[in-house]
């Protein structure tokens, strides 16, 4: 647990708060995204390394993205736009593809998009299934943190 509670506060935290800074950016959003997702490796991972089995880590941590997935759908979206990226299309029921995570600039003279960008947005933001991607992040970095003990 200790491993996870380290990994929240070195790499999840850190990653989500430069997503703050750069709310539309796509690359910042994945990275963000790909720390939540993989979040499930460290609680996944034994406590005692001496008995370490790679097969039963990766069922561990496989039923755990899983479990996390049907608790709580910004995981589930996080997780998904992390391996459409990685993957360029996911296997999921859903299909997420990279290109259905995208840029919507800001309203702001040569950034603006017609048909994109929402009147008076001064950020913009990265949107996937019609979700700010940072508020996706935010409220599954809430969950992974009520996943603390």
């Amino acid at each position: 647990m200790e491993d996870f509670e380290r990994y929240l506060i070195e790499i999840v935290e850190p990653t989500v708060d430069d997503f703050r800074l750069k709310p539309s950016s796509v690359r910042v959003g994945f990275l963000a995204c790909v720390a939540i997702d993989h979040s499930v490796d460290y609680l996944a991972f034994p406590r005692n390394r001496v008995h370490w089995d790679g097969k039963e880590h990766h069922r561990r941590r496989a039923g755990l993205r899983k479990q996390f997935k049907e608790e709580n759908e910004q995981f589930r979206l996080a997780s998904e736009a992390a391996n459409a990226f990685k993957h360029v299309k996911t296997t999921s029921v859903r299909g997420l593809e990279a290109a259905e995570v995208y840029e919507r600039p800001p309203a702001m003279a040569g950034r603006a998009m017609a048909g994109i960008t929402m009147a008076g947005d001064m950020t913009g933001a990265v949107v996937v299934d019609g979700h700010n991607l940072l508020r996706v992040v935010t409220e599954a970095l809430r969950f992974l943190r009520s996943k603390v003990r």
